[in-house]
C-alpha cells in the first residue's frame, strides 16, 4: 500500500479508513514508513493518517481533465 500511495504523491486522492465513518480528501504531500501526510483539499491544513488504518483510496480527477 505504501508504494501505491507514493505513486500518487502530489495528486488529489480520497482516502477511506477502516472506521467506515469518514473519508479524507486532499493532496498527498508525503508518505512515510507508517503514515501519510495529506494536505486538505478545502483549507490549508494537514492530516496525518496511519497507513495501517487506511482501507482504500482512489485518485480524484477533476471533471474535464
Amino acid at each position: 500500500m505504501k508504494d501505491a500511495l507514493k505513486a500518487l504523491a502530489g495528486k488529489t486522492v480520497r482516502i477511506y479508513t477502516v472506521s467506515g465513518v469518514e473519508s479524507y480528501l486532499g493532496i498527498i504531500e508525503d508518505v512515510k514508513e507508517d503514515y501519510v501526510v495529506l494536505k486538505s483539499f478545502f483549507k490549508d491544513d494537514r492530516t496525518y493518517l496511519a497507513i495501517q488504518y487506511i482501507e482504500s483510496f482512489k485518485e480524484e480527477r477533476q471533471r474535464g481533465a
